[in-house]
């Protein structure tokens, strides 16, 4: 098989429940494509100034380096020979925040994927951005995956379920193309979700029909109609042209995109993809409201694909 949609799989790791539950979800996708591991750690220093015209190097204080630096040493060392992930690395960095670290580790490692924990304060099982999540997700430079809290703990945790939200975009079809990948390589069933928003009546229940010349109007059951084709369409080429295969797919017409997302979900899917924003730097994870809603409330691991660019891996 080729190598997997992430070739170089970067985890932020703290010797906190949090770290052990990015560690495993980073292994488990590392398992998946075949990819190098590195563990970042990031140690907070405050910047001093030397000059008017430069900035000096970070003050740290050497207890909490060594201690970062022993604990990321073992939790390297027990990933050692791992059959099915390739080399595995650590990188121990001083930043002003683990955020900002994180980010400038990805750009010079040129990682695939950065994948981080939830917060501590969220319920088991459950995804809760924490502050570090919340500004990886506003231009982390590739690909963001959220691991939710209690990660490692699941002994049984595996990925044979996988929902892609799917809106026509170009993001949409980088995530489509991820997901079709990965079930296959974990022979995982994929589901497809399609939600639209039904055309706005006009008095009469009547539907100004766009892209027609002259406009004209039809009742608003058969607008319905046309538009879930079309979106059946639209699904039917994305799916076509990444090798098709069985797939369950749905279309929903709604007003709130995310928890309808949420609702295919539920508590059987193992892995959720999303894609960015439309807006913003390209190759940049950028969360628009659906998807910020949605990771912020999944109950399970979370990807969020980067602007559409340059395919990852």
């Amino acid at each position: 098989m080729t190598s997997g949609p992430f070739g170089h799989i970067l985890v932020g790791y703290v010797p906190t429940e949090q770290g052990a539950d990015a560690r495993a979800l980073g292994v488990d996708l590392a398992l998946v494509c075949d990819a190098d591991l590195l563990l970042v750690s990031v140690v907070s220093g405050l910047w001093i100034e030397h000059t008017r015209q430069s900035i000096g190097s970070p003050l740290v204080h050497s207890g909490g380096r060594d201690r970062a630096a022993s604990a990321l040493k073992e939790a390297t060392a027990q990933l050692a020979g791992t059959a099915g992930i390739g080399q595995v690395r650590r990188r121990l960095d001083v930043s002003g925040s683990a955020a900002r670290g994180l980010h400038d580790a990805a750009v010079s490692e040129q990682a695939d994927l950065v994948v981080v924990g939830s917060s501590h304060h969220g319920p088991v099982g459950r995804v809760l951005l924490g502050w570090v999540g919340e500004r990886l997700l506003s231009g982390a430079p590739c690909a963001v995956a959220i691991a939710p809290r209690g990660r490692a703990l699941d002994e049984s945790r595996r990925i044979s379920q996988i929902a892609v939200a799917f809106d026509g975009s170009q993001e949409a079809q980088l995530a489509l193309r991820t997901a079709h990948d990965l079930a296959i390589r974990t022979k995982a069933a994929l589901g497809v979700l399609m939600v639209i928003e039904p055309p706005a009546a006009i008095p009469g229940q009547y539907v100004p029909l766009a892209g027609l010349e002259p406009l004209i109007a039809v009742e608003r059951g058969e607008a319905l109609q046309r538009q879930e084709q079309a979106a059946q369409n639209a699904l039917d080429t994305a799916l076509a042209e990444v090798g098709g295969g069985k797939v369950e797919r749905r279309v929903l017409f709604g007003t709130d995109p995310a928890s309808a997302i949420l609702e295919f979900a539920g508590a059987n899917v193992d892995l959720l993809l999303v894609g960015s924003r439309t807006y913003g730097p390209v190759r940049r994870a950028l969360v628009g409201s659906v998807s910020s809603t949605v990771v912020r409330h999944a109950l399970c691991p979370v990807l969020v694909m980067p602007r559409f660019g340059e395919s990852t891996g």
